[in-house]
């Protein structure tokens, strides 16, 4: 009896487990197969990957070579225009150093020349008329009050030298004779009204030389 109850019990459960074990497919070699339910769950929900970027960094700064480069190619385009400016720097403290060195030296000289060129202006300026024969000095002072005097020489051959004075119209007022052996004219003015007047020089008959007085009493 329990022989025949065993034997049932084995017959029932091996019917039992035989649909499951058609179900399931079995698995070949290769290893990313498995069973169909998988498949058919694999196949469909996959999605194909994209490939991953290589990532890489990339600088904004250039390399040190090409700066290298860059300013070495600057400084020989340079140089020429650093020269030529070097040069004139040169030349001009050259300049200055000479023109410092020669200014003690010169300095003097240019003082005594600028002094008798003006000592001869002044002496040019004070002289009415003069040659090789006269030498007439301007009226002084000028404005006059009382009188005024001229200096004059006589070193030539002179006939007739004088000193006309005029009124402003051009009339004569009073004339003075200039002597060889004398060296000053005296003009009175003190009995002349106040204003303007003209003194004149007349050699040997020809007027040659006309200046303006002004009279001016206290």
């Amino acid at each position: 009896m329990k022989q025949i109850i065993l034997i049932g019990f084995l017959t029932a459960f091996l019917t039992a487990t035989t649909p499951l074990r058609a179900q399931t497919a079995p698995r070949d070699s290769d290893s990313r197969k498995g069973s169909r339910l998988e498949l058919g769950r694999t196949v469909g929900s996959r999605k194909p990957t994209t490939p991953a970027l290589t990532v890489k960094r990339f600088s904004l700064a250039p390399s040190t070579t090409a700066v290298n480069l860059d300013r070495a190619a600057a400084i020989r385009k340079n140089a020429p225009i650093n020269e030529y400016y070097r040069s004139l720097l040169v030349a001009r403290s050259a300049t200055k150093l000479t023109t410092r060195s020669a200014s003690p030296e010169s300095a003097p000289a240019t003082t005594a020349e600028a002094r008798i060129g003006a000592e001869q202006e002044l002496r040019a300026d004070d002289r009415m008329y003069s040659n090789d024969r006269i030498t007439v000095s301007n009226i002084y002072p000028n404005p006059a009050s009382e009188s005024a005097q001229i200096d004059y020489q006589i070193t030539g051959q002179v006939n007739e030298a004088k000193l006309i004075l005029l009124n402003i119209l051009g009339s004569p007022v009073a004339e003075y004779d200039m002597q060889q052996n004398d060296r000053k004219v005296h003009v009175a003015t003190r009995e002349l009204a106040t204003g303007y007047y003209f003194y004149q020089l007349s050699v040997d008959g020809k007027k040659v030389a006309t200046k303006k007085l002004l009279v001016r009493h206290q």
